[in-house]
């Protein structure tokens, strides 16, 4: 699918992973840039393989996962528009450390690694601006995936409706329901969809959040926060 110059712009310039670069390398960014669908369920790579390309998200939701030796699957991030993934691969020229799993319909820009690190070789710009956003991020994932490893259900719940609203508040404003199933929050956080249901019935009738047919509001940050604050 073609995508107009001045809307890959656009998805460029919302990630701070590019700012500072020179006028030049941005129009070979642009001129790199591939838009791809990834339909809901699908990975769009797994743990181990090649970093073959990074992705802008430009629409949708994306979840980044890793095994441990048992097995378990533990969420290491919730991402959305805005947002690259699979940066870390590229800059340090490594396999994806992380699977990638669309939870909705997502729409991204794919650029080429080798072209990235092309380009980052003659602009250093390039290579501090996507610095200054993968230490930030790879510092918070840490602190995220832990509390998804070890916490309790009800922290792991109420963690993933903290980011999610964050995610959902760039795309459609703040406050706005998030839309998500109970299904898709129990996979986000590891249980069943019966202890999902559970639980955000057990905060609704609480006051902390509003369930709709396939959609979630939020309607008490502090006191979901206070759930996560009290774990950590």
């Amino acid at each position: 699918m073609h995508v107009p110059a001045d809307q890959i712009r656009k998805v460029l310039t919302r990630c701070n992973a590019f700012a500072g670069m020179q006028p030049e390398t941005l129009d070979q960014l642009v001129a790199a840039c591939r838009y791809r669908t990834i339909a809901q369920g699908t990975y769009l790579w797994v743990s181990g393989e090649p970093s073959h390309n990074f992705v802008m998200i430009d629409s949708g939701l994306m979840r980044l996962t890793q095994s441990t030796p048992s097995e378990k699957s533990v969420v290491v991030e919730l991402l959305g528009p805005g947002d690259c993934m699979g940066m870390l691969a590229t800059f340090g020229n490594v396999p994806h450390p992380f699977s990638a799993l669309a939870l909705t319909d997502a729409h991204v820009f794919s650029v080429d690694s080798h072209t990235w690190r092309a380009l980052a070789q003659k602009d250093p710009q390039l290579l501090q601006a996507a610095a200054r956003v993968i230490v930030p991020r790879m510092l918070g994932a840490c602190g995220f995936m832990a509390m998804m490893a070890t916490g309790s259900v009800e922290v792991r719940l109420a963690l993933a409706l903290l980011r999610l609203d964050e995610i959902n508040a760039r795309e459609h404003g703040v406050g706005e329901p998030i839309q998500i199933t109970r299904q898709s929050l129990a996979d986000i956080a590891v249980t069943t969809v019966e202890t999902s249901i559970r639980v955000t019935s057990k905060w609704q009738r609480e006051g902390l959040i509003a369930t709709r047919h396939r959609s979630i509001a939020i309607l008490s940050r502090p006191r979901l926060q206070s759930i996560v604050t009290a774990f950590s």
